[in-house]
Order: C-alpha cells, then structure tokens, then sequence
C-alpha cells in the first residue's frame, strides 16, 4: 500500500490516533513534568526557555504507549507498537521508558515536539505515517532528522538556530509528502 492509498482509505483512522493521544495524555497528566524543571543544563542552551516549560515528559516503568494501530484498520503500522522504543512524542509531551532517560535522548523528543508544533496533528500523523510507509522507522524523514539533530548535540555540532532548522526542514519534508498525496490522487483520478 503506497502513502496515498493509506491517507485515503483510512482518514477515518486519523480521528481515532487523534482521539487516543488525547486519552493517552489526559490519562498521564499528573505524571507530566515540564522539561524546564529536570537537571538537563544543554538543554537549556540550545532551547527556549518558554519550549522547556511547556514541553512535558512522562517517565514510564515499561514501553512508552502506542496507539494500537495494527488492531484499528492499519496492519502495516503493527512492528511499530511491538518496537522497543526509549521515548514517543505526542504534541507537547513526550513518554520516556525509564532506563533510557538521557538528555540526549530529551533532545530527541523535544526535536519531535517542535515537529508537532509545526505541522499540527493531523499533518504530522500523515507526515510521519507516510515517512514510515516509504522508508521504515529509522529512515522516516521527522525521525531522520531527529536522530541527526541528537548525534549532532552529542558531538556540540549544531546548527546556529536549531528551531529554524528545524522548522526549514519540517517544511520540505511536509512539501514532498502534500506532493506525493497530490499525485497518488492525480493518478488514481485518471486511472478511476
């Protein structure tokens, strides 16, 4: 299945992956930290501090929550809840598995938080959806560019404005995906 042929026959499923974050974020609110407020002294110098005070993390025992994709009409998306993953952002939370708690990784998430910020949920669900459709997890554009950001904080080599960069980018990557739905919809026009 290519990415227009999911964004299209399961819209419908956009509003339940909506419905469950905010569930999933109302159920660990009182567990919610704000960045600003944890000993990650890099952070703040390469953050805003109006970012890290609204940017929460949720520091769980076990997995980081997924939405249960594969029993909800999107069977390709089923090794993604099943992944061992150290964090998952939602918005403006991330979920943290606790053996995993490095500012590194913070880093990582509050990359993604400002992917969110920028696209909004419905446009970063299909961003991310077809990023994994085309080239898997760790080849997912929104996920490349956070694990480059994060290896490039681990080495002190970042970008000047890590937020413009980080908008710039989330900009061409949302451009390629609106051109890539704007064909499969082209094509599935001419051929139906």
């Amino acid at each position: 299945m290519n990415a227009f042929d999911l964004a299209y026959e399961h819209d419908f499923a956009l509003h339940f992956v909506r419905e469950w974050i905010e569930a999933t974020l109302d159920e660990y609110r009182d567990q919610a930290v704000p960045v600003a407020d944890l000993d990650f002294p890099r952070l703040r110098k390469v953050f805003p501090s109006d970012l890290l005070s609204r940017a929460k993390a949720v520091v769980v025992p076990g997995a980081v929550p997924h939405p249960p994709l594969g029993d909800s009409g999107f069977p390709e998306f089923g090794p993604t809840e099943t992944r061992a993953a150290a964090g998952v952002t939602y918005k403006d939370t991330f979920f943290v598995s606790r053996p995993h708690g490095t500012e590194g990784l913070y880093f990582h998430e509050l990359i993604h938080v400002l992917q969110w910020d920028r696209l909004g949920i419905e446009n970063f669900l299909i961003a991310y959806g077809t990023g994994l459709i085309q080239f898997g997890y760790r080849n997912c554009p929104l996920e490349r560019m956070a694990y480059t950001l994060q290896a490039e904080f681990s080495l002190k080599v970042l970008p000047e404005d890590v937020i413009s960069w980080v908008n710039q980018e989330t900009d061409a990557i949302w451009d390629r995906v609106t051109s890539l739905l704007a064909n499969g919809y082209q094509q599935r026009r001419a051929v139906g």
